[in-house]
């Protein structure tokens, strides 16, 4: 049976990346169906962290995370040389971004990837389209004048996953080569790793894994919310019931009941069109339908984005406490007030 392991880059020695990663593996472990199908490997800095888990450690020192930076010191050229290093330590390599659940068994992903077939999270766009989007521009511009644009329908691919066999890891070479030689589009182009790896890829046959997986990059706060909660509530020391119990954290970020969106709406047909986004999420904040320990985790992320709002549409105080008076549950008036108060 060929190896295959999922592969983690955690780095930086920060709670809520280190929380990521620990959801994101309880998963993975979760949902496996046959033991020993596939491993896990992290490579990270903080393998302390880590002990006692069922994961592969790789330490990687200071000098080494430097290394990976590159000459031009670009943080996401890190994510590459993993891969590339990782890819040689078994016949199949899953890279995982640390925001990323799985809710299928990840084996099964592991069946889509062949010498002859690549796996990325999912199709972002096609290169007629992303050339003509702003932040690409330059980008763009500056492949044409090399003689080195693509063709319109190579497509771009978000590398939250990104799998590959052994035979080809020298793909991340390429990709690597490509990173390099775009150092002066990192600014305006956070993304030059992922668009590298599917510039070297180029015309082979590409799979997506957004129907076994949730990358939630773009809903990041509220995920980190029922990380810190389910930790919070559980501990970090790993134990074998913890991936069961990690079925307790929604893969989807939990939204109220249809009868309690459609009484919401009735209740905000008053309020100022600039301020209703706000006023139904403080709604929502108590409306939430999760495991009981993690309610005020959600609540409380979903109320600071509600005064984030408030806050960039310029509400007076006077309309924040007419809002407060009018949707949040008296009971709870000293837990909204609390999050209100940093500025």
């Amino acid at each position: 049976m060929d190896s295959s392991h999922l592969l983690y880059l955690l780095y930086g020695g920060n709670t809520v990346y280190r929380q990521e990663a620990k959801l994101s593996i309880l998963s993975a472990l979760r949902e496996q169906r046959v033991p020993g199908s596939f491993t896990i490997t992290l490579m990270t800095d903080e393998p302390d962290a880590f002990e006692g888990w069922p994961v592969n450690i790789i330490a990687l020192s200071h000098d080494t995370l430097t290394q990976w930076k590159g000459a031009h010191g670009y943080t996401h050229r890190r994510k590459a040389c993993a891969i590339a290093a990782g890819a040689k330590l078994a016949d199949k390599t899953i890279f995982v971004d640390t925001d990323t659940v799985f809710y299928k068994d990840p084996a099964t992903l592991f069946e889509r990837v062949s010498d002859q077939q690549y796996l990325m999270d999912e199709l972002e766009w096609a290169w007629a389209e992303a050339k003509q989007r702003p932040d690409y521009v330059p980008f763009a511009t500056e492949l044409e004048a090399n003689g080195k644009a693509p063709h319109d329908s190579l497509n771009l691919y978000n590398s939250g996953i990104c799998g590959l066999t052994r035979a080809n890891a020298g793909l991340l070479d390429n990709a690597l080569e490509l990173i390099d030689e775009w150092n002066a589009h990192y600014l305006r182009l956070h993304t030059i790793e992922q668009i590298a790896v599917s510039f070297a890829m180029g015309d082979a046959t590409v799979v997506t894994a957004n129907d076994c997986i949730h990358h939630y990059y773009s809903k990041k706060r509220y995920h980190h919310a029922m990380n810190q909660g389910f930790f919070d509530h559980h501990g970090e020391q790993y134990h074998a019931a913890l991936p069961s119990l990690s079925a307790s954290v929604p893969v989807f970020f939990p939204k109220p009941a249809l009868l309690a969106k459609a009484i919401a709406h009735t209740r905000l047909m008053t309020v100022p069109k600039a301020l209703k986004p706000a006023a139904r999420l403080m709604i929502e904040g108590q409306k939430v339908v999760t495991a009981d320990y993690l309610r005020r985790y959600c609540r409380d992320a979903l109320w600071l984005r509600a005064i984030e709002l408030l806050r960039h549409k310029e509400a007076t105080p006077q309309q924040i406490q007419q809002l407060i008076t009018t949707y949040i549950a008296p009971s709870e008036h000293a837990d909204f007030n609390a999050l209100l108060k940093p500025v």
